[in-house]
């Protein structure tokens, strides 16, 4: 069954808008990827923002592509100018953190040496390594007003409606937590995939026994902030949260949608005080199936072992569960068996990295774990992080990538491969004719500067 027929009409025409053709050089993956490039990568000095835009060599000239900027601030988070975390460089300037959004798959052939824009100019060569080792091309021009007009991302925040070429999402308005339908193109089950998304947060009070659970219902956030920009939409949402009368903290969570994948964005402040208060804090981030009969799941120390969804917990999902997760093991995989898979990931930052960490599982066709639409967790799956880390503050992402399978690759290859960063140099433009080769740099937050006419690559 196609996806949009199982929804109101009115979806597939933002699904008409949405679809764009892939260019068949790009694989599977590649036409998923959605390319973030930090601005201090790209330049040496801080650039106007308005006056940037991207084009590529198609058809014997330089075209202009999607393309989106965003501004970042503290914790690495998409700026609001009315919103509570702060930036240290004036708004309008690309700078730093900052990042450019490209989508792979709109990579051109490479531009002859004398190519040149019809008003404007061309300020570097932006070359990414493909999948298959071909290479793509990007060009970062200044002064060319023309604009492409495509939008790979249709996001309706009054409606909670998200449409993409892949898939359909819908949440409650009112609340970013309470996923109401997801639904993917290609999928060959009935109905919503999931139930919805759960967030709980838990911690003893005084000590670990006497403890208080918060979940959808009482971390209610409010948008304080959004952006719906052609790549991805960016809502930054803030919750106070509170624990046996006292406010513990507030919640910054943004959530990200791309064209195939969502990501959830969290960060807090947590005060000394609360830390030697509360015992054994944990925080969950879950999704839950819906009746996913016959799905698997896979995890990154699960090794050859694969839980089975049929309503009941076997030795194997146990064993799953034990052997857990961390920091830098955490990708956990779900296939549906009807041409859906998820991928998830937790990202942590290195300075947090040693947070405890634990694999939420739960396959039980009579467990009740509010909020939820449907009965049963078929499965819940997810990530706990256990306790406060070292730092005073919490921070952590949770990426869900979609797709319809893996590729013909083995789970742990898939999932290195959809979470790997593609390699990239940057070439000032015109490059002289003595820079026929790039030298390597250890990518780093701020990489090392580059001289006009010279190249340096990440990875």
């Amino acid at each position: 069954m196609s996806l949009f027929t199982m929804r109101p009409a009115g979806a597939a025409l933002l699904l008409s808008a949405a679809l764009l053709v892939w260019p068949a050089a790009a694989t599977a993956l590649d036409a998923r990827r959605i390319l973030e490039l930090r601005a201090d990568s790209l330049f040496d000095e801080p650039q106007d923002s308005a006056s940037l835009s991207v084009v590529t060599w198609q058809q014997g000239e330089l075209q202009p592509v999607v393309f989106q900027l965003d501004p970042l601030g503290d914790a690495d988070m998409v700026w609001f100018p009315d919103g509570e975390l702060g930036r240290d460089r004036p708004e309008g300037e690309f700078s730093g953190a900052d990042r450019l959004l490209l989508r792979l798959a709109d990579a051109g052939q490479r531009a002859p040496a004398d190519a040149s824009l019809p008003q404007g100019r061309v300020l570097a060569e932006v070359s990414i390594q493909r999948e298959d080792d071909s290479r793509g091309y990007f060009y970062l021009a200044q002064d060319d007003a023309r604009r492409h007009p495509g939008r790979y991302v249709h996001h309706d925040l009054r409606s909670g409606t998200t449409v993409t070429d892949s898939y359909q999402l819908i949440v409650d308005p009112e609340n970013e937590l309470n996923w109401q339908y997801l639904g993917y193109q290609g999928y060959q089950g009935e109905g919503s995939i999931i139930d919805t998304l759960k967030m709980r947060m838990a911690a003893g009070f005084l000590n670990r026994h006497a403890r208080v659970t918060l979940d959808n219902t009482n971390l209610r956030p409010t948008v304080t902030g959004h952006r719906t920009g052609p790549l991805r939409s960016v809502m930054h949402l803030e919750t106070r949260v509170v624990i046996a009368g006292i406010s513990v903290m507030k919640l910054h969570v943004q959530a990200y949608r791309y064209p195939d994948h969502y990501e959830a964005h969290t960060y807090a402040k947590v005060p000394g005080l609360y830390r030697r208060t509360l015992r054994a804090p944990e925080v969950a981030v879950t999704i839950d199936g819906n009746a996913q009969y016959g799905a698997t799941v896979q995890t990154a120390r699960g090794g050859e072992l694969r839980g089975l969804v049929d309503g009941r917990l076997d030795d194997e999902e146990r064993e799953l569960i034990q052997r857990g997760l961390s920091s830098d093991e955490s990708w956990v995989l779900f296939d549906s068996g009807r041409d859906f898979i998820l991928l998830a990931e937790l990202d942590v930052p290195p300075n947090l990295a040693g947070i405890p960490l634990a694999l939420v599982y739960q396959d039980d066709l009579h467990l009740e774990l509010t909020p939820e639409q449907f009965p049963g967790q078929l499965p819940n799956l997810g990530y706990a992080l256990q306790g406060w880390p070292k730092e005073q503050e919490m921070r952590f992402a949770v990426r869900l990538l979609f797709d319809n399978g893996l590729q013909g690759m083995a789970p742990h290859a898939y999932a290195e491969a959809r979470t790997r960063a593609p390699a990239m140099t940057v070439t000032a433009w015109p490059a002289p004719a003595a820079a026929t080769s790039a030298l390597p740099v250890e990518a780093a937050s701020t990489p090392p500067a580059t001289a006009p006419g010279s190249t340096r690559t990440t990875d």
